[in-house]
């Protein structure tokens, strides 16, 4: 786990009022980036999936980083996932930022889940040392659960983060549209996380902080419920409060993602 990742700027301290800088003149607002970002495992972060594995994973050629299971079939990491990671774990923004890393898996594998993390190498750290996703990860909720809100509400009390500072990854979009409905920035994966489905999640959660930092939507019938994108991806649907007849928006819709 991060704890034990010897990063001398990994975290510790939490994000502060002053770590958020202007845009403009070249700064970036840290506090427009999430304060937690969630992967699901299998077929966002890696494929194959577990259960389409024979566990018992090694590496071969023993001394590689290549790893396969006991029947020879190989694990890897999907390139959007790996780019994510990385510049979380490297990047000064991302570093200043003092984000968090989580995996969310309902899995039925969890010990199999385990040990690819364990093996897997995500990136080298800012010293040239490799880094697994184990090492990468600060929070892990990986075991079979009915809903993925289930491990959303203890990633929000294990992280101290609140849901609408969290972006989601996930192939499947039935956790998609539960975990939007808490008011988590998602994006949709379908077929592996990619470098594109990385700039688009960050993108949106831009346009979600924004929008909860200006103040200017109310939420429709008291509640959040998730609405899809064009592009697959889900968020939720609120009203703004000048919706009514007669006011300056003329009844527009905003889309929180």
């Amino acid at each position: 786990m991060r704890s034990s990742f010897d990063d001398p700027l990994a975290r510790g301290t939490p994000r502060s009022p002053e770590a958020s800088t202007r845009r403009g003149g070249g700064e970036l607002d840290l506090d427009l980036l999430p304060s937690l970002v969630v992967f699901d495992l299998d077929d966002t972060v890696w494929w194959p999936e577990m259960y389409m594995t024979a566990g018992n994973f090694h590496f071969e050629p023993p001394g590689s980083t290549r790893v396969v299971d006991r029947l020879g079939e190989e694990l890897t990491i999907h390139p959007g996932a790996r780019v994510a990671i990385e510049e979380m774990l490297n990047r000064p923004r991302w570093r200043r930022a003092n984000a968090q890393i989580a995996f969310a898996s309902r899995t039925d594998e969890p010990a199999w889940a385990m040990e690819a993390m364990r093996l897997l190498r995500v990136c080298t750290d800012p010293r040239g040392r490799d880094v697994t996703l184990e090492d990468a990860v600060d929070h892990a909720e990986v075991y079979p659960v009915r809903s993925k809100t289930e491990q959303f509400h203890r990633l929000k009390e294990k992280s101290g983060v609140p849901f609408d500072e969290m972006l989601f990854f996930d192939n499947e979009s039935r956790n998609v549209r539960e975990v939007a409905a808490l008011g988590v920035c998602c994006q949709y994966t379908p077929d592996g996380m990619t470098v594109e489905h990385w700039r688009e999640g960050l993108a949106k959660y831009e346009e979600h902080r924004g929008a909860h930092r200006g103040g200017g939507e109310q939420e429709l019938g008291g509640g959040t419920r998730p609405s899809l994108r064009r592009d697959g991806s889900f968020g939720s649907l609120s009203a703004g409060n000048s919706g009514k007849k007669g006011s300056g928006s003329g009844g527009r819709i905003f889309f929180r993602p």
